[in-house]
């Protein structure tokens, strides 16, 4: 910042009446600080902590570029800080997160239906990579959507999966026997290990599963 002020400070000295394409007539330095029409001048390596301390403040919630854009003009200033900003919050992954942007590319959102019955929608997730403990070295948790309540049962996790076996035991000792047999499953794991989870449970229910076509009532036989 030093160096900037100097360079300023030099040009103004010269009756400049330009530097960097900046009018020298609304600039001014007090106490080797560089004001710009009252606006402080954030020197290039103070962007990112400036714009982490006005952008991830919780009261505003990771802001938009507006937002965020009105809050920086207020007080400071800087050559192209629009475009900072803008590839800031871009770069931003909580602020991705938490906004749905429109994207032809993506795929049409579907609601979770409405729960009817309680532990009737679950979610299943997996702590890995854990320390071994009394033979175990991770966490299945379930998850019931509506409240998430969980369920957390130590399992085996060998090969980065679990055995089919270990998971019909958890389901069926720690959803089965005390909240009925769950309607629906999310997990973020493939569609396959859904498919064979259900299949192993009603097999061990002694349940004949009824596939329906996707987004059709008709059942195939």
């Amino acid at each position: 910042m030093n160096e900037l002020c100097n360079e300023y400070k030099q040009a103004i000295s010269e009756n400049k009446l330009k530097l960097h394409s900046i009018e020298l007539k609304h600039c001014k330095i007090v106490d080797n600080v560089l004001f710009r029409k009252d606006l402080l001048w954030v020197s290039e390596n103070m962007h990112t902590k400036l714009l982490k301390k006005i952008h991830d403040q919780s009261f505003i919630f990771y802001s938009d570029n507006w937002k965020t854009i009105d809050l920086v003009q207020r007080f400071y200033y800087w050559s192209d800080h629009q475009a900072t900003i803008k590839r800031y919050i871009w770069n931003c992954s909580v602020y991705q997160w938490s906004k749905t942007f429109k994207n032809s590319i993506n795929e049409l959102h579907h609601f979770l239906s409405i729960l009817q019955k309680r532990w009737k929608n679950i979610a299943i997730n997996f702590i890995t990579e854990l320390f071994i403990s009394e033979d175990y070295n991770a966490i299945c948790i379930i998850i019931y959507c509506l409240i998430k309540k969980c369920h957390y049962v130590f399992c085996h996790w060998k090969d980065n999966d679990i055995s089919v076996e270990e998971m019909i035991w958890i389901m069926l000792w720690n959803v089965y026997q005390l909240h009925d047999l769950s309607s629906s499953i999310i997990s973020n794991r493939d569609f396959q290990f859904i498919s064979i989870i259900w299949q192993s449970l009603c097999k061990w229910l002694r349940i004949t599963a009824s596939l329906l076509t996707v987004y059709h009532s008709e059942i195939n036989d």
